[in-house]
């Protein structure tokens, strides 16, 4: 009797030592699964400039006209904008250009096919634009710029060679947003209209790329 009674005293010091320590070994393990599975993160904030309240705009640009049958040559011109929303914009276009000798004249040595006031082109359009593809450009670790691609379509008139010419244009560009009020646009653009200096109607693709540096206000 006596000694059942000490064995059952051995068992209960034996479940007290036993299992505190069984419990700290699980905690312990529990607690390295969490740190692995959810390792500390820091967040970056990031610093990002938006287009505010401001819908009107106006740009200046610069770039390279090439004209059909004719060299490419340096253009420049002015945009006057309105966003209609966040998706769509409507723009007015001037710009001027001087083209140099045509192909024919470069080849033969002939006459001048054009006086030096008909190698004088300036164009006024009117288009409709739409911002395809929002996204980001990051600069540095905390500093990222939101961008755009976008297309616009549009029709207008071109002075060239003595006549007036009806022109449609068509363009894609990429604006990169800088500050609130500040952006920059690298657009492609062609302008289509007929030429007829050779003696036949011919339509043309006179690509444009340019880079504009725009203004909200």
């Amino acid at each position: 009797m006596e000694s059942g009674f000490r064995g059952f005293l051995l068992a209960l010091t034996f479940l007290g030592v036993i299992l505190p320590v069984a419990e700290a070994a699980a905690q312990s393990d529990e607690d390295e699964q969490t740190s692995l599975i959810e390792p500390q993160i820091e967040r970056v904030d990031f610093d990002e400039s938006l287009i505010d309240a401001a819908d009107f705009e106006i740009a200046l640009y610069g770039g390279y006209l090439a004209v059909e049958d004719f060299d490419t040559n340096f253009v420049s011109g002015i945009k006057l904008g309105y966003h209609i929303s966040e998706d769509f914009f409507v723009q007015a276009s001037y710009g001027s250009s001087e083209v140099g000798d045509t192909s024919f004249e470069k080849l033969t040595g002939g006459a001048p096919l054009l006086s030096d006031s008909e190698r004088d082109i300036e164009y006024y359009l009117i288009s409709l634009g739409f911002n395809l593809f929002p996204g980001e450009t990051f600069f540095t670790d905390s500093t990222t710029f939101n961008t755009v691609l976008y297309i616009s379509g549009g029709i207008g008139s071109t002075d060239f060679a003595g006549d007036e010419r009806h022109t449609i244009a068509v363009a894609v560009g990429h604006r990169t947003i800088f500050t609130d009020n500040f952006s920059l646009d690298i657009e492609m653009r062609d302008l289509i209209f007929d030429i007829d200096i050779f003696g036949k109607e011919e339509t043309t693709h006179n690509l444009e790329f340019t880079v504009g540096i725009n203004l909200f206000f």
